[in-house]
């Protein structure tokens, strides 16, 4: 037993000295709210714009990315001002599936901004593009998150304000 010892400790620091030379692991857990919150922004309209495009299989488990982190309370105020829960949205999108097939389209995300946390809850706003042949339209939005540490960045879509970006409105 002592032979082996003697071959582990040696073993054991020179792993311990290139430690810091090693890149650091990060897991989703290591990064900061505003880091998952535009994450999950990010991925979530990348989800809406594969499913529109029916880049994605018509099934539960693709579906799950966007039913999991819709909240039980959701609500969205949509940019002409229908307020509409959580059960009538998740039913749109999921019957939404290939909607821009014979049109695929493009959603970007820009003009981020962390702007609040506190009690558990995360303020952010953005801009969402949608990008569809020769119309693009826009949206501003403003999200509250909540704490999920099921979901993929550990947060949830509680409540969602969106507006037309002027001059960026459909038909306008």
């Amino acid at each position: 037993m002592r032979a082996s010892r003697s071959l582990i400790r040696p073993a054991l620091a020179a792993l311990v000295l290139l430690l810091p030379l090693a890149a650091p692991l990060r897991s989703a857990d290591d990064r900061s709210l505003e880091e998952r919150c535009e994450a999950e922004i990010v991925e979530l309209h990348r989800f809406l714009e594969e499913w529109s495009n029916a880049e994605l299989p018509n099934t539960e488990g693709a579906f799950s990315r966007f039913g999991d982190v819709i909240a039980p309370s959701f609500v969205i105020i949509d940019p002409d001002g229908a307020v509409i829960e959580r059960g009538p949205i998740v039913d749109a999108i999921r019957s939404a599936h290939g909607r821009w097939r014979d049109s695929p389209g493009k959603i970007r995300i820009e003009n981020y901004r962390f702007h609040q946390q506190g009690g558990g809850l995360a303020l952010a706003s953005y801009e969402e593009w949608h990008d569809r042949g020769a119309a693009t339209v826009g949206r501003l939005s403003s999200v509250l998150f909540g704490p999920n540490p099921e979901a993929p960045n550990r947060l949830e879509w509680l409540h969602l304000h969106e507006v037309w970006v002027p001059g960026a409105a459909p038909g306008r």
